[in-house]
């Protein structure tokens, strides 16, 4: 399942670092905004519980 968010960035140099780094990786910048996401998550523990809370919805 694919979902839309969209992302204003107040500060123009974070904008400008984000599409540069995109480029670097041949990735887009979505892909690279999701990537940063899901390590910032797996580095909580909370993270962990979302299988198990996804399981008993089913």
């Amino acid at each position: 399942m694919s979902r839309r968010m969209t992302v204003i960035f107040h500060d123009e140099d974070l904008y400008t670092g984000l599409k540069i780094e995109a480029v670097k990786r041949r990735l887009s910048a979505s892909d690279l905004i999701a990537e940063a996401v899901k390590e910032l998550l797996e580095s909580r523990e909370d993270f962990k519980l979302i299988p198990v809370i996804e399981e008993s919805r089913g």
